[in-house]
């Protein structure tokens, strides 16, 4: 005897379950008369038979679709009774109970799936996918009785929702790149089989050839995808478990589909596959833009690798060719010291270069320069006019000479599309006359007595541009304390700010560099500029005159 609750309980509630399944009844009565409207030449199972001779095909087809409905909502509503007799196991409604009902019970597609993947090498594409069971809310109408396979063709809602949860006017689009659904039925007890418009165009067949038998779809696979093909269907047939996977159709005309195949047994009540059901979706575009993309990424990597490479080459030739001056030095006559900043991004090791040395006639060398282009190339190209300019120095050759060697060296030994500029001075530390020459580069700044100037610049043209150009000398004599200044274009080229704004503004230190040491020339100038970081490579010389 049962335990009176401790709470009373709602009679109404108490007798909700029956008056559901007094409902479910009612429903039921209504099926099993639809179900014999529909169901003459029914076959095992409760489905209804083959088209009859004589018989409109169009009709035929609909009473199949509309007695395979029933089947699924009388399955549903077995299964609903059944539920709703638990919840009250004290009363005995064996009327509404499902006891012998030829519909989803009897008929129900296999729930265990073959994954393409344990065929071994045989499956050149493969796809990993769970199929689900289907209900009757899975049925949007009785022309696609095997909706719930239709899921495994859309890609995933990125929200997460389910259908009923994002709203009825949303949907889910199939996977870019994917081609239609095509839809087969192979009907083992009674021999027939139903393509849809789409499967007859997938396998380019004459529909006036009818549809290929389910043991013929490995004849059409290409060569490498028969075995796996065949074991598709082997696991259909002879082991009632669902399958999944991919492989290529060749066409009549020696063309080939990649296809994504889905299928699934529907057993009779003893386990024993009766038809088949499966979708086949064209994916042969999908697959071809993944195989673009991969190339298209290796190539990429490859590239990156080599840049990569590149500018290792590049950054420890510069490092042992051109070594950063961490501290300045004492020429005759003069205190120099430089300071260089590659470009803000790392791969772009640049042909900007230094150099400052005191000759063997007792005269100080005095050069800056840039290498276009970025990488091993302009570094070597860098490195080789600084060797050159180095040996022209020391034959005791102005700066118009070593200009008009440094060309020639550009012009006839130098890649076509590679041009430099250049200011090459030679300083006399009896006299402190600076004679100074410039091919295409900016011209130096000259700072005395707290005021600042550009010198004028003497003619010269861009290394490279002419075969024998000529170079114009300029001679300015130099005072105790004043400050030369020679710098790269990089060291005033900034994004979103004139050349002619930055030169001014470095015009402008012309009090805080008044007595100051080299070090602290170039250090006034990099803070006033603002910005440490460049588009390109920067190099900036100050000479203190003692």
């Amino acid at each position: 005897m049962r335990e009176r609750p401790e709470h009373p309980v709602d009679a109404a509630a108490e007798a909700e379950p029956s008056r559901w399944r007094a409902h479910i009844g009612r429903m039921r009565a209504e099926l099993d008369a639809l179900r014999r409207e529909f169901g003459s030449g029914a076959g095992p199972g409760g489905l209804p038979g083959p088209i009859l001779a004589g018989e409109d095909p169009a009709t035929g087809e609909n009473a199949y679709r509309r007695g395979l409905l029933c089947d699924l909502l009388a399955g549903s509503l077995g299964q609903a009774a059944e539920y709703l007799a638990r919840l009250s196991p004290d009363i005995d409604d064996s009327e509404h109970r499902q006891a012998d009902d030829p519909g989803l019970a009897a008929c129900t597609p296999a729930r265990s799936a073959m994954r393409p993947s344990d065929v071994g090498p045989a499956a050149p594409f493969t796809a990993s996918t769970t199929l689900t069971p289907f209900t009757v809310d899975d049925v949007e109408d009785a022309a696609l009785p095997w909706r719930h396979l239709r899921r495994l063709f859309v890609e995933p809602d990125p929200s997460g929702l389910l259908p009923e949860q994002r709203g009825t006017g949303a949907s889910r689009e199939p996977a870019p790149g994917s081609g239609p659904v095509a839809s087969a039925e192979w009907h083992l007890d009674r021999d027939d089989v139903r393509w849809s418009a789409e499967m007859y165009a997938l396998f380019d067949r004459d529909r006036a050839l009818g549809p290929l038998p389910l043991a013929a779809l490995a004849e059409h696979a290409a060569a490498e995808d028969r075995a796996f093909v065949a074991d598709l269907v082997r696991e259909l047939l002879e082991q009632a478990n669902g399958v999944e996977g991919e492989f290529r159709i060749v066409r009549r005309d020696g063309t080939r589909v990649s296809v994504q195949f889905v299928g699934e047994p529907v057993l009779d009540a003893d386990g024993t596959p009766h038809a088949i059901w499966a979708l086949l979706r064209d994916i042969t575009e999908l697959r071809r833009t993944q195989q673009a993309l991969t190339e298209t990424r290796a190539q990429l990597l490859a590239q990156r690798r080599l840049l990569r490479s590149e500018h290792r080459i590049a950054a420890e030739l510069q490092r042992v060719v051109m070594p950063w001056w961490t501290r300045p030095i004492e020429l005759p006559g003069i205190e120099v010291a430089t300071r260089y900043f590659p470009a803000e991004q790392d791969s772009k090791v640049g042909g900007d270069w230094y150099d400052a040395l005191a000759l063997p006639d007792g005269d100080v060398l005095l050069a800056v320069g840039d290498m276009s282009g970025h990488g091993v190339a302009a570094a070597s190209g860098m490195t080789t006019l600084r060797g050159a300019l180095q040996g022209v120095a020391m034959t005791g050759a102005g700066p118009a000479a070593m200009l008009a060697a440094l060309n020639r060296i550009v012009v006839h030994t130098l890649p076509a599309d590679k041009v430099a500029t250049a200011v090459c001075a030679r300083f006399a530390p009896a006299t402190r006359v600076l004679t100074w020459a410039q091919g295409g580069h900016p011209p130096p700044l000259l700072y005395r007595e707290g005021a600042g100037r550009a010198l004028a610049a003497p003619f010269g043209v861009l290394l490279g541009a002419l075969d024998e150009p000529e170079f114009v000398e300029d001679r300015v004599e130099l005072r105790s304390g004043d400050v030369l200044l020679i710098f790269t274009d990089g060291l005033v080229e900034r994004r979103g700010r004139g050349t002619e704004e930055a030169v001014r503004a470095l015009l402008g230190l012309g009090p805080l560099v008044l007595g100051a040491s080299a070090r602290t020339c170039v250090d006034v100038v990099l803070s006033r500029l603002g910005h440490t970081r460049y588009e390109d490579d920067a190099c900036v010389m100050a000479m203190c005159v003692r």
